[in-house]
């Protein structure tokens, strides 16, 4: 019996081992698990639909991956006018950007964006040269608003480092997905645009609007 009872009581530690250790497992895979959200918009010239403009946020610890795909088509008459495709990727670590590769073609014209930050430098590559820029940087990153709180915002298209003003408008309703929803409306202004944003009161992002050179309305529909 008391052979049998201590092989028992063996198995019982045995098995209370591998339990402790399956269930530490589990909680390291949990934290290291990605979260993921994405942000789809239809884009719209005033009241013509001419294209989309899809936002992914991966984030894991304290790391987080956007992935950005652009494409407008303006067209008249079945006619083309213009044409905008853009991709983007960008790494944060926290609230400051660490990698981003991005290029653009603008109505022919094209751009690209390279870089990679290091000991608190971040080294652009862009179609105008080399740049190096000091400090914590943060692009345009629309999906969080806490992280666009500067007084200077990197152009991903351009690799322009451009002074803006960050304004919180006002409280308002706001349709999502056809269903009016109580949202915080941001404003950012730079010397060449200005740009409209609307969040959830959980911050999540729902609109965007700006105006073009000749006076209409760009705006973003979520799906």
């Amino acid at each position: 019996m008391i052979g049998t009872f201590s092989m028992i009581e063996g198995s019982s530690l045995l098995l209370t081992l591998l339990i402790s250790f399956l269930f530490s497992m589990g909680l390291a895979r949990s934290a290291q698990t990605t979260n993921q959200k994405t942000y789809d918009f239809k884009v719209f010239l005033d009241d013509d639909e001419i294209g989309f403009q899809r936002f992914v946020v991966s984030a894991k610890g304290t790391r987080t991956q956007i992935n950005v795909e652009a494409e407008f088509d303006v067209k008249y008459f079945f006619i083309t006018f213009y044409t905008y495709r853009h991709t983007n990727t960008e790494v944060w670590k926290g609230e400051c950007l660490k990698e981003i590769r991005a290029k653009t073609n603008d109505n022919g014209e094209s751009f690209f964006v390279e870089g990679t930050s290091k000991d608190g430098t971040l080294r652009l590559h862009t179609h105008d040269g080399e740049q190096t820029l000091e400090g914590c940087i943060k692009t345009f990153a629309y999906w969080n608003p806490a992280w666009f709180q500067n007084s200077r915002l990197l152009n991903s298209q351009t690799g322009e480092l451009q002074p803006v003003e960050i304004q919180i408008v006002a409280k308002e309703t706001f349709t999502v997905r056809g269903v009016s929803t109580p949202t915080h409306h941001h404003r950012i202004i730079s010397d060449k645009f200005t740009i409209d944003l609307w969040y959830t009161m959980n911050d999540e992002w729902v609109g965007l609007q700006s105006t073009t050179k000749d006076g209409k309305k760009l705006r973003y529909k979520l799906q």
